[in-house]
């Protein structure tokens, strides 16, 4: 009986700490930070390089996509939070035309299929976004919450990270002040 209560301990102390970390993040801004040549995972760094293959078997790497700012999104198939965001996405994505911005949607679950995810961008996304699976990425990237978000700038510089589900309002606010 006493094992229990302290099994029971032991798990609520655990779910604080991920609460914490899930919640404890600041909200967006759209303050745009000078750029920097060095390599990181903070504001004002650059961003680390990755190549994938999404699954349109077209190759995606940063470089290849500066030029434009670009949302990096980690996410799943399942993840409900991550649909309302990336549904959000898509209608401001829709909005500002002309492929104002890129956006990379990396599927980090390595159970999930090339038709669970084209099934995924159908329902929530765009055709024209990369669908890619996670080859490494959200380990140089140091995922390790669902909805996690990256915005660079036109030179690959981080601007933006969060996790937090994204409503339409932020990624106005986060992208608008990019393009």
């Amino acid at each position: 009986m006493l094992l229990k209560k302290y099994v029971v301990a032991i798990g609520l102390i655990v779910v604080l700490i991920a609460s914490i970390g899930i919640f404890s993040n600041k909200q967006p801004t759209a303050n745009v930070i000078s750029s920097s040549s060095n390599i990181g995972l903070d504001s004002g760094f650059t961003a680390p390089s990755f190549n994938l293959v999404d699954i349109d078997s077209k190759e995606t790497s940063r470089d290849g996509l500066k030029g434009k700012p670009l949302m990096i999104f980690f996410t799943t198939t399942w993840c409900t939070p991550c649909q309302v965001g990336a549904r959000n996405l898509a209608k401001y994505d829709l909005e500002t035309g002309d492929k104002a911005f890129n956006v990379l949607i990396v599927f980090v679950d390595p159970q999930e299929t090339d038709g669970q995810l084209r099934s995924w961008e159908q329902s929530f996304g765009r055709k024209d976004w990369f669908i890619a699976k996670d080859n490494g990425m959200s380990s140089d990237y140091e995922v390790q919450y669902l909805d996690t978000k990256y915005v660079l700038d036109k030179n690959s510089v981080i601007k933006w990270k969060n996790l937090q589900p994204l409503s339409y309002e932020t990624a106005k606010q986060v992208m608008g002040s990019l393009i």
